[in-house]
């Protein structure tokens, strides 16, 4: 995996508020590194073979529209047009200031670059399709991305911590536990079954993975919070299926080996 960052939350006043930002910025924040270390894979395995294999290939863009891309272009929207007009609402009954106008406005080049990575993988498909007579196609193709990407990592953090740096307090001036509890049920119930068989587990992974407390409590929380029925369909077939169509996916490009259907690697 790529050298991770200190833990955002381990010495943050992690309460009701930072928890909202939390829980969709822990998964953003361990699978931006997975896509870093899928890229690198990739350049190790041509390495290795002589050229990326087309199934590789396929499998990276397939995960990455499917998953990455997919999550983040869905927060970023949800945040534009809803969480934080609501917050703003909120704020404007209680005569708090408005979250900073940048912040929303950041998305847009994050958004580009998301667009931009979806370009590269989609041609990285196309170009081995020509096996080793295109490997300095895709070792350019490649170099591009690692480098893009790079970047987009260094960026991301930045606007997710100051999200987190100028939003939480004024939530904790205009809102209410309850109400911010209410909200996220209502965003969670918003993805639809479809949504929430994806989101669910990668949220649970992604939570525990930066939760500083000893005993996990606040992916605790959030899976205590997540409805009956929901909670059996993550035991029954939603985790399995995360593990095998997303984590392993990309874990396995990380190790230089190419997933098949169902998550098994050759």
């Amino acid at each position: 995996m790529a050298t991770p960052g200190s833990n955002p939350y381990a010495k943050a006043n992690l309460d009701w508020a930072l928890y909202g930002f939390m829980v969709p910025h822990c998964l953003i924040r361990l699978y931006t590194e997975k896509f870093i270390d899928a890229v690198a894979g990739l350049m190790k395995m041509q390495e290795q073979k002589g050229t990326v294999p087309v199934a590789a290939a396929e499998a990276f863009l397939e995960w990455y529209v499917e998953y990455y891309y997919d999550f983040v272009h869905h927060h970023h929207d949800i945040e534009e047009k809803d969480f934080f007009p609501w917050i703003n609402a909120a704020l404007e009954k209680k005569g708090v200031a408005r979250i900073p106008p940048k912040v929303g406005t950041q998305h847009e080049g994050l958004i580009k670059a998301l667009n931009g990575f979806k370009e590269r993988l989609g041609e990285l498909v196309e170009v081995s399709k020509a096996g080793a007579a295109a490997r300095g196609k895709q070792s350019d193709i490649l170099a591009r991305l690692s480098e893009d990407l790079r970047a987009f990592s260094k960026d991301l953090s930045e606007h997710l911590e100051e999200e987190e740096t100028n939003v939480v307090p004024l939530i904790r001036q205009g809102l209410t536990e309850g109400e911010m509890m209410k909200k996220e049920e209502e965003i969670v119930q918003g993805l639809g079954l479809g949504g929430a068989k994806k989101a669910l587990p990668w949220i649970m992974e992604g939570l525990t993975h930066y939760d500083p407390t000893p005993t996990k409590e606040y992916a605790t929380k959030f899976y205590n919070n997540v409805p009956g029925p929901l909670r059996l369909a993550m035991w029954a077939s939603w985790n399995s299926a995360h593990a095998t169509q997303n984590k392993g996916v990309v874990e396995a490009l990380a190790s230089s080996e190419t997933p098949v259907k169902g998550g098994v690697c050759c």
